[in-house]
């Protein structure tokens, strides 16, 4: 038997097969989640991958994480701008397909977790993932901050430029729109006509190309600023920033210097703003550790 953990992003989605008790998975497979396709697509393609890396063996637990705000407690995935799902009983439908052990989390929430489970000891860690979107988590005494209404750390669409970018929720000025992938790629489409991805665009930045540079610059500084606001919010022990945008040693750098220069010096003050380095990711990690405490449970003693 084998345990699942998948984690579902706004372009890419992660699936990866761990043997019981283990921590590193025993095979991984990445695939566009293609969102757009619909979601009884999405889980004919996850359904079909997983078969096969598991040659067909019963789960024994699994979990799934993914972008946008989710309820725990009743396995819903209840809005993703990045994926444009609404109200998806994610669940309900993979139940039926993995059994009844199963455990559903935000992405960010999941990575969270992840971080602070390889952290033993840590009292209040905060997760800031950058990749299609933004997002982070929060864990504080072992506990995932999930907020009233299962919306905590929903930071990407927090409106730092009014009037600034198209975001995917509809507004302007999120800080996804701003300093996330799809908002670098909209933002170098619009302002430069052309058309990239957002490893190209941080490339050309990183090669002094004035022109990517500029905007690559303003991206992490807006995001640096906000990292620093954070930390002066909730005080963390240590902030993680992660994700495919947020580990590239370029763009970590520029969000690093503007945070350092922008946070609060409080005297015996030292903060810790660290890059993720778990494998095969933090998600991936948390989801897994998730599930095999609280799989079929919904709701699970973490939850606030």
């Amino acid at each position: 038997m084998f345990d699942l953990a998948i984690d579902i992003g706004g372009t890419k989605t992660l699936i990866a097969v761990f043997k019981e008790n283990e921590s590193q998975p025993f095979a991984t497979e990445k695939i566009s989640t293609l969102s757009d396709a619909g979601f009884e697509s999405f889980v004919e393609r996850i359904v079909k991958v997983s078969t096969r890396l598991t040659g067909g063996s019963p789960i024994r637990r699994w979990g799934v994480c993914t972008a946008g705000a989710v309820n725990t407690t009743r396995g819903l995935l209840l809005w993703s701008p990045n994926l444009g799902w609404k109200n998806v009983d994610l669940y309900g439908v993979l139940s039926q397909e993995f059994g009844p052990a199963g455990f559903i989390e935000n992405d960010c929430n999941a990575a969270a977790y992840g971080e602070w489970y390889v952290r033993p000891g840590t009292d209040l860690l905060g997760y800031v993932t950058v990749s299609t979107g933004i997002g982070m988590g929060i864990v504080s005494e072992g506990r995932i901050l999930h907020g009233s209404h299962c919306a905590a750390g929903e930071i990407g669409h927090t409106i730092v430029r009014p009037g600034g970018p198209q975001c995917t929720c509809g507004r302007r000025g999120c800080l996804q729109a701003i300093a996330g992938g799809r908002g670098l790629e909209r933002v170098t489409q619009e302002k430069l006509g052309i058309s990239l991805a957002t490893e190209e665009i941080v490339n050309l930045s990183l090669i002094g190309d004035l022109r990517f540079k500029e905007i690559v610059s303003d991206a992490a500084d807006t995001l640096g600023r906000f990292v620093a606001n954070i930390c002066d919010i909730i005080d963390p022990e240590i902030l993680v920033i992660g994700g495919s945008l947020g580990r590239n040693d370029h763009y970590f750098r520029l969000v690093f210097e503007s945070a350092m220069q922008a946070y609060y010096p409080l005297p015996g003050r030292d903060l810790k703003i660290e890059l993720s380095s778990v494998t095969p990711s933090s998600n991936i990690l948390g989801t897994l550790i998730l599930a095999r405490q609280y799989g079929g449970v919904l709701g699970g003693s973490e939850s606030n």
